[in-house]
């Protein structure tokens, strides 16, 4: 090809062309950074909570009842249908007190299967007691549980019975130390 004036224009053009639509280009794909204000928009929030999830398996749990007009659970406060009694953190003959729970009370512990007391299924049951306080029950499961199924009357002392000695799997939460 002869380089002559009209190639050399249409070559001109080309060029042209080529760079303003690289110049359009680059205008439409580059952004503004928005302004920065000295201030930040919104609050700063606070540190999040950590949690460490704790999962037991194959651990033993039982049925109780409390006389009616029984003082308080080991917590101090009273019983409740959802509530649970746990080992205490240290066997009461070697010098553990029963009102320190494996377990700190009001900690809510999740189920893999549900349970039924008094009718009501529960996926998720709250520490409030503890019992076996010398491990003697069940000295090889250490999470064991014991559910509270209400007053000590003749169909709750009845149902407790038959739930008898079962076989849990259970997840539960604490914050971070």
């Amino acid at each position: 090809m002869k380089l002559t004036k009209p190639n050399l224009r249409w070559l001109a053009s080309i060029a042209v062309i080529g760079i303003i639509f690289m110049a359009l280009f680059f205008l439409i794909t580059t952004k503004k950074s928005p302004e920065r204000s000295p201030y930040p928009v919104q609050p700063v929030e606070k540190e999040s909570q950590w949690y460490i999830r704790f999962s037991v398996k194959n651990q033993k749990s039982t049925a109780y009842t409390e006389e009616i007009g029984a003082a308080v659970a080991a917590n101090g406060k009273s019983y409740f249908i959802g509530g649970i009694a746990v080992h205490p953190r240290y066997p009461a003959d070697s010098g553990g007190d029963p009102r320190e729970p494996l377990l700190p009370f009001g900690t809510e512990i999740y189920l893999e299967k549900p349970i039924k007391v008094q009718g009501q299924e529960f996926a998720s049951l709250k520490v409030m007691d503890t019992g076996d306080i010398n491990y003697r029950l069940w000295p090889d499961d250490p999470y064991w549980l014991d559910v509270y199924y209400g007053a000590g009357n003749y169909y709750n002392t009845k149902d407790a019975n038959s739930y008898g000695t079962q076989v849990v799997n259970y997840t539960w939460y604490e914050k971070w130390r």
